[in-house]
Parts: structure tokens; sequence; C-alpha cells
């Protein structure tokens, strides 16, 4: 499969325009920003509130690596479908490894964008954003490929919400709620942003991110990786892009 670096710049422009002008797309990328504003509102201390002091930055962290990739970029696949835009670029000769390529990147650097944001409204101590970028962004790989199974497996765009929904769940609320229930604390425990989280607190305690226990934090945030794109890779062999 090809890969041009001019038609990857292209379509990039062509998926940022897209992304802003998609209203559900508007309002996942407002949600984890509308939330931090909110939380930092109501937990503005959050020592006093009991809470440890990274609370609010990680919880609106872990809402824009669930609902972006995952549903996002789903979306943008899916309304590219509806419109037989994704048909046309297919016949233009774009290729589907520059296609999927420039989806991931458009959202890899929205994200980016957001978590920057988030960390500045969260008032978070500014050495701790080169980590803190770094950590996300690798976790965000993981979600990016599953993001682009779902894209590739709905019809429409109201398809992606019911693929879509059952990982938000898996890479949301383990984390979120991993004390308060045994099984919970399991599924927690392989679940890639359970080891993010586990890597920002700590290194904001602190602890080195090279540490030994969490090289195996990254190394399960690695299997991730690896799965979403085995599973990519055999759904797009099955599938394919424009069906």
């Amino acid at each position: 499969m090809k890969l041009r670096m001019h038609t990857l710049a292209v379509l990039i422009k062509k998926d940022f325009r897209l992304m802003f002008t998609n209203k559900n797309m508007l309002i996942m990328i407002l949600l984890p920003i509308g939330f931090a504003v909110l939380y930092q509102t109501i937990f503005g201390d959050v020592k006093e509130a009991g809470m440890p002091r990274n609370f609010v930055l990680t919880l609106c962290e872990l809402l824009n690596l669930s609902a972006i990739p995952l549903t996002g970029l789903a979306m943008m696949v899916a309304e590219e479908k509806e419109k037989n835009t994704l048909r046309v670029l297919m016949l233009s000769d774009v290729s589907a490894l520059e296609y999927i390529f420039s989806k991931i990147i458009s959202v890899l650097v929205l994200m980016e964008l957001i978590t920057i944001v988030i960390f500045f409204i969260t008032a978070t101590q500014l050495s701790y954003l080169p980590m803190f970028l770094l950590v996300t962004t690798v976790t965000s790989i993981s979600m990016l490929l599953f993001g682009a199974v779902v894209g590739l497996l709905s019809k429409d765009q109201m398809s992606t919400s019911t693929l879509s929904t059952p990982l938000m769940i898996l890479f949301l609320i383990p984390p979120m709620f991993q004390n308060m229930n045994e099984v919970i604390d399991k599924i927690a425990s392989i679940v890639p942003t359970t080891k993010m989280m586990a890597i920002i607190n700590d290194a904001m305690n602190g602890m080195s991110i090279l540490s030994q226990e969490h090289l195996l934090d990254f190394g399960i945030i690695l299997a991730w990786i690896l799965l979403g794109v085995v599973t990519f890779a055999m759904m797009y062999r099955k599938k394919g892009f424009d069906n």
C-alpha cells in the first residue's frame, strides 16, 4: 500500500475541516474541556475535597481518550461512507494506508491539543507536561486503532455509537471504579487507561516513569497497541473500507 506525504497532507487538511463541521464531533471536543472547567470550579481545592491533586486532570483525560478516538474517528469514517466521499477517494488513487493514517494523525493532533488545554485548565505544574503528553500519547495510539476498527465496521454514523459504547465503557469505567469491586479491579488491571493513570499519578508523586513497575505498565499499553494493529489488519482484510 502506498504512503505519499503530499497526499497525506491534503487528507489531513480535509480531516481537520471535517472534524470542525461535524456537530457530533464538536460536542465530543468540547465535552472533556467543559468537564475540566466544571470540575475545576467545583473542586477548585482538591486537597480540601479529599481527592488526589491530579483527580480532575486524569478524569478529564480519561474522557478525552475514551470518547474522541473511539467514537470521533469512527464517526468521521462513517460520515464519509454515507456521503460516498470514501468511495471517491479510493477511486482517486488514495490508498487505504494513506486514508487511515490521515484519520489517526488528525485525531491524535486534536487529542493532544485538548490534552494541553485540560492540563492548563486544571492548573497542573508545568514541569509535568512533557511526561503527561508522552504517557497519554502512547496510550491514545491503542484507542485510535480500535476507533479505526469501529469506523471500518460501521455502516453509518448511528451505528458507530452502538459499536463504540462497549469499548468506551471498557476503557473509561474500570479505571474510575477499580477499588469498588473485585471484578472491576481485575478488569482494570489489564486496561491501558488504568496503567496510564498509575504512571501519571506516581510520576506526579516523584516516581520515575521508567521504574520496573511502570515498565510493566508500558508493556500492557504496548500489548493493547499490538492487539489494535492485529484486529484492524484482520477486519480490513475481511471487510475493507469501501464496503
